[in-house]
């Protein structure tokens, strides 16, 4: 038996369909890659009392768990190594307030928090109490909590 050209010619038209249908899906999923979300890198605060420069670094400024570090300067510029920083991140718009934690010194003029709770997307505001030899001073930093 033979085979007939009509199944032959089916059988190409098939395998030209399937070739360009396997091309629109790889130019799909190029697509779909350079166009989803990306996680964004950390995000960096910049504020400041009358008496300090401060920069606060949220890790991931998402929905979730987070690392936070701070960092306390003087005006000129000068770490201020005898400083103890209290550290609460509060979504009023929920009435959630989390405990006021202190952040642990890594050296002089840096200070870190671990396992920061993000857990609600919307606005929040990180509340910051410095006490220095020199006084106490309070800062508020509103942030947004993406999903």
């Amino acid at each position: 038996m033979s085979a007939t050209p009509v199944t032959s010619r089916g059988s190409r038209r098939c395998g030209v369909l399937v070739g360009g249908g396997g091309a629109v899906i790889v130019v799909i999923a190029v697509l779909v890659w350079l166009v989803w979300p990306r996680s964004a890198g950390p995000v960096v605060l910049n504020t400041g009392t009358a008496q300090h420069l401060v920069t606060v670094t949220v890790d991931r400024l998402r929905l979730g768990i987070t690392d936070i570090d701070v960092t306390i300067t003087d005006r000129a510029g000068v770490p201020i190594d005898h400083a103890a920083v209290q550290f609460q991140a509060n979504q009023s718009l929920m009435g959630h307030a989390g405990q006021p934690v202190t952040a642990a010194p890594t050296r002089p003029g840096h200070f870190h928090l671990t396992d920061v709770a993000l857990m609600m997307t919307g606005p929040w505001d990180l509340r910051l109490s410095i006490d220095t030899h020199d006084g106490g001073e309070q800062l508020t930093l509103p942030v947004w909590v993406g999903g």
